[in-house]
């Protein structure tokens, strides 16, 4: 997201909100391992916004057996980044977040009404950017 933010918020006039199930001082850290970031990050350690919009935890046994087997394949090259500052962030992530609930992407019109959603069903079934493109053409 953060590549096309640009092509998003200017050109298409729409404004990036993402949202983190996780406490503002793990989104802190990870803002600074990562970033920066074009859009403001927002913490939902309630995890009220994601159980508002009815996303759900992905089983533990799943998403453990998911990652076991992109390392054992190879789609999946480093469980832990190499970059000390990086590891750090995933390892307090996987310790004190919600890593099992799973995303999604909202579209809103200006008068806050549901355009397009896609709740994520697993970790790597996220929309792509070709579908938010091809949704905000259609529906802003």
């Amino acid at each position: 997201m953060r590549e096309n933010a640009n092509i998003i918020q200017e050109d298409k006039g729409v404004k990036i909100v993402p949202v983190f199930p996780a406490l503002v001082s793990l989104l802190s850290s990870f803002e600074e391992a990562y970033g920066p970031y074009p859009f403001l990050l927002y913490a939902d350690p309630e995890k009220d916004v994601f159980k508002g919009f009815g996303h759900q935890n992905m089983n533990k046994v799943k998403l453990l057996s998911k990652a076991a087997a992109g390392v054992i394949t190879g789609q999946v090259k480093h469980l832990l980044p190499k970059n000390p500052e990086k590891k750090k962030v995933v390892k307090t992530s996987m310790q004190k977040s919600d890593i099992y609930i799973q995303g999604g992407t909202w579209l809103f019109d200006n008068n806050q009404q549901l355009k397009w959603k896609h709740v994520d069903k697993s970790p790597e079934k996220h929309a792509d950017v070709s579908e938010i493109l091809h949704a905000i053409n259609h529906f802003i």
